[in-house]
């Protein structure tokens, strides 16, 4: 009888495709004059249609990249090789490794986006116009007044498809340690 552990080849194939669904969060600042498009693998930042890079950070981004792949194949290959019962306890190593590897991406992801924003709420004070961006999702206005004249620039952040996917890949990566478990 040949087992397979579904949920965990599922989350791995998820996983591994992870990096090429483009990004998981975008922040759009008054008309398209600044563009935010983020994941953890990539930051493209555009403003007035000039996008802005740095080498550096590009380099940093395709480490996370293949990291994810990494887990991807760990958890696709620890997901097969259970069905082979001399590979049982390499089986059992791999999905405890690679389970929840992208549930911590996707919680150090949230939380620093939502650190940011709170610091940005917050600077109120010190910049002279007020700030009240929206958590994660929505929108708002920033407002400024100088010398009687008045300007207002809306702001919109909104998570994509790709994050609902990658939240769907961990989900099923921890199903996937717990199925391995009972198997």
């Amino acid at each position: 009888m040949t087992r397979v552990n579904v949920p965990g080849v599922i989350a791995g194939l998820l996983t591994i495709t992870l990096p090429f669904l483009g990004a998981w969060w975008h922040l759009t600042l008054g008309t398209d004059a600044l563009v935010v498009s983020a994941a953890p693998f990539e930051v493209v930042t555009s403003i007035f249609g000039e996008k802005m890079t740095s080498p550096l950070f590009w380099w940093f981004c395709l480490g996370l990249k293949l990291g994810v792949i990494y887990v991807g194949v760990v958890l696709l290959a620890g997901s097969v090789l259970i069905a082979s019962d001399d590979h049982t306890a390499i089986a059992d190593e791999l999905i405890r490794f690679g389970s929840t590897k992208l549930m911590y991406l996707i919680i150090m992801f949230v939380a620093a986006l939502l650190i940011a924003i709170t610091l940005a709420n917050q600077s109120s004070g010190l910049v002279p116009f007020r700030i009240n961006l929206p958590y994660l999702i929505g929108s708002d206005v920033i407002s400024a007044s100088a010398e009687g004249a008045r300007i207002t620039i809306p702001i919109g952040m909104k998570l994509t498809w790709a994050f609902g996917a990658a939240v769907l890949a961990a989900m099923l990566g921890i199903v996937a340690r717990v199925y391995q478990k009972k198997m």
